[in-house]
Parts: C-alpha cells; structure tokens; sequence
C-alpha cells in the first residue's frame, strides 16, 4: 500500500469515527481500534482532543470558569477511558522487568513530556522514576501513571520496586558520596513547584 493511499484510508476511517463517535467511549475506542488495528494510535489520538473538546464546550456552555481542578478530572477521565481501550495490548506490552525508565525509554518518551501530558510536576514524576519516593504512592498519582502508560496494577508495582531497588543517584555534594534523596509522596507534592490546587488535587484533598 502506497503512502499516499495509507493516509487517504486513515483519513475516511477518522472522519467515519468522528461523524458517527463524536463523543467517544472507552467501548467505542475499542471497536474502532479493533476495526482499524493499522490506525489504532491515530484513533486514540482523535478520541482524546474530541472527549477534551467535549468538556471543555460543555463547561463554557454552563458559562463556568474552567479551574485547574476541574481541567484535571476532565484530563484524568480521558486517560482512564483511553487506558480501557488500549489495556488488551497495552497491558502485555509493558509487563517489563525494568523500571519506569525503562518503559520511558521503549516509547521514546521523556519525563517532562510525560509531566506535561499528566499535568503535573515535572519533580515529582522524576521522584518516582528516579526510585526516591518511599511507599506508598499515592493513588492519584498511581491511577495517571497506569492510565498513561497503559499498565495493569502488577506492572506498576513491578516497575516502582525496581526504580526503588535500582535509584538513580542524587547530585553529590561538595564533600562526600552522590545521595539518594527519598522522601514520602505527601513531602514530594507539597514540596513542589505546583501551585496550590494542583497540589490539592495531587494529594487528593479536591
């Protein structure tokens, strides 16, 4: 199949899914990704800006101001319907027995990519990658990274032991050995460079 002819099919599948899914679910996602395996990531690309879009619409419609908060739900629920649709696969793929860097690294990701798609420090995320926050993590936390990644709560728990058991070292200081900086989910999030409500939201007190 020709470029050109891959990307003409691709776009009539996206145009068909967004007229007949114009606010797509998790069951929707599957159906259509399982119709259209070779456009699958394309797919679920569209899914997040239209359910995105849908609840931002929805929320100007009722005139009210969109909070940090709020914005966060909304990013939180997209992920989890994602997180659905793609779990069948996902789910294998990620079963490593590396750490969180190490599945970063198979999708060619960083952590400040990964921060900025979660909405949240890019610090606290490279706390728990690097191995340096001490059990337990916290479930908001837990549920984005799972969502994101596509991991079942196996997979999480294996990749968090081993970033705990292999840490990155933490800067050395002028006299003596690098350190390993660990400190407990609630010291990490407060001690962040996150604003208020979103720290709220990250410990969730919202």
């Amino acid at each position: 199949m020709s470029k050109t002819t891959r990307e003409n099919d691709r776009d009539h599948a996206l145009f068909a899914f967004h007229r007949l899914c114009p606010r797509p679910t998790a069951e929707q996602i599957i159906e259509w990704t399982k119709r259209y395996p070779e456009f699958a990531d394309d797919i679920r690309a569209h899914a997040a800006i239209s359910r995105d879009w849908d609840v931002a619409d929805s929320l100007n419609e009722a005139d009210e101001e969109i909070s940090e908060t709020m914005k966060a739900r909304a990013h939180s629920r997209v992920l989890n319907a994602l997180f659905l649709s793609e779990a069948p696969v996902l789910t294998t793929e990620t079963e490593t027995t590396g750490g969180f860097h190490e599945v970063l690294e198979a999708r060619g990701q960083k952590v400040h990519e990964v921060a900025k798609q979660l909405d949240i420090g890019r610090d606290v995320l490279a706390d728990l990658f690097n191995g340096w926050m001490t059990a337990p993590v916290g479930r908001v936390l837990a549920d984005a990274v799972r969502g994101f990644f596509g991991m079942s709560a196996a997979a999480f728990e294996l990749a968090y032991q081993y970033a705990c058991d292999h840490p990155k070292l933490g800067h050395a200081k002028s006299s003596g050995q690098p350190t390993i900086p660990r400190r407990s989910y609630q010291e990490i999030v407060a001690g962040s460079n996150m604003s208020p409500e979103r720290k709220k939201y990250w410990l969730g007190e919202t």
